[in-house]
């Protein structure tokens, strides 16, 4: 089968070879891939910005058909559509794990990151963390369910978001698009911010909900301290992965705010600590997610509370990956899908 490798360490290295099909483990299912969607990750990695392991196949954002079952798997049949989180491997014996924290597994290994990934016909996973695709959830929302479970693990596990509050999102990207609906489901006001050559996300977060949506270049944030009397956003998200953006989080963040961390920058950078910590901001790091993040996660993508079709901006067979992830650095749309190829 064909499959996009990161053949090596280093910043690119990554091919569509032809590789043999995986078999399933024990505890494992062997699926046919139908989606696969490109996270900001996939380009960290292609960079060399983040940890990875190769030799092996990129992609932790997925949905598919369940072709073969490993010995020992109860929960799954031939033929059912599911997607996936990205753990193959959590010890289920560490601190972490046993407290429910599986993305924090010191021995935790994820597809397309340590392990074999998404961007290939077929992918073995285990059957725990696989779930079941409703059917009012389509192949390419299934394959969005990863990043939808990262949102709703930092606006409803790691914040705590109240109707009424007046929440910041900064960087218009799918995962802060995916944020904004599920903060807006909480019942609070939310403004959008985004840079020059966001245009189009900044828009699309506005028929999304967004009450009020701001260029950091262009746009004067009075009508943010007009909404909260002059003392600033009472949660900021900084979504973005930038050093503007999280300088302009801390900056209209009021005191005593929240300041919830998701975007990863890939990189060292500069923090205003001095002002965080007059200001006492309570600071929010949001990696991951619990095996009981995905109930919510799929119920709200199933009754369409959180959209991800609005976000899925083209789709690319796996061959023309390179085209793909130069469409997503260019930020000329949100969401691009990588579909597999014989």
């Amino acid at each position: 089968m064909k499959a996009l490798v990161k053949t090596a360490a280093g910043i690119g290295n990554l091919e569509v070879l032809d590789v043999a099909e995986p078999i399933p483990k024990p505890d494992q299912l062997k699926i046919e891939v139908k989606v696969g969607a490109i996270c900001g990750t996939d380009l960290h990695i292609h960079d060399d910005e983040y940890a990875n392991c190769p030799p092996m196949v990129l992609g932790h954002e997925m949905s598919g058909v369940v072709v073969e079952v490993g010995d020992g798997v109860t929960r799954f049949g031939v033929g059912d559509r599911v997607t996936s989180e990205t753990f193959k491997f959590t010890c289920g014996h560490c601190r972490f794990c046993q407290t429910g924290l599986i993305g924090l597994c010191a021995n935790r290994e994820s597809m397309g990151v340590h392990v074999d990934g998404a961007f290939a016909k077929y992918v073995c996973q285990r059957e725990e963390s696989l779930h079941k695709l409703p059917d009012s959830i389509d192949f390419e929302a299934g394959s969005m369910s990863e990043p939808t479970a990262v949102a709703v693990r930092a606006v409803y596990e790691r914040a705590k978001v109240s109707p009424g509050d007046v929440v910041l999102v900064s960087g218009p990207g799918p995962v802060g698009l995916l944020c904004l609906q599920a903060i807006k489901s909480v019942g609070a006001t939310v403004v959008l911010v985004g840079a020059t050559g966001d245009e189009n996300r900044m828009a699309l977060g506005k028929e999304l909900g967004a009450d009020v949506v701001l260029n950091a270049a262009t746009d004067s944030f009075g009508e943010l301290l007009d909404m909260t009397d002059g003392l600033g956003v009472d949660i900021a998200f900084e979504c973005g992965g930038s050093q503007a953006s999280l300088n302009q989080c801390i900056a209209h963040a009021r005191k005593g705010a929240q300041l919830v961390l998701v975007g990863l920058f890939g990189r060292e950078i500069s923090v205003d600590l001095d002002t965080a910590i007059i200001n006492e901001l309570t600071v929010l790091p949001s990696f991951t997610y619990r095996h009981r993040t995905w109930q919510r996660t799929m119920r709200l993508l199933g009754e369409g509370t959180i959209k991800t079709a609005p976000l899925v901006s083209g789709r690319f067979p796996l061959t023309e990956w390179e085209k793909a992830f130069e469409t997503v650095r260019a930020r000329r749309g949100s969401k691009y899908l990588l579909l597999p190829v014989d």
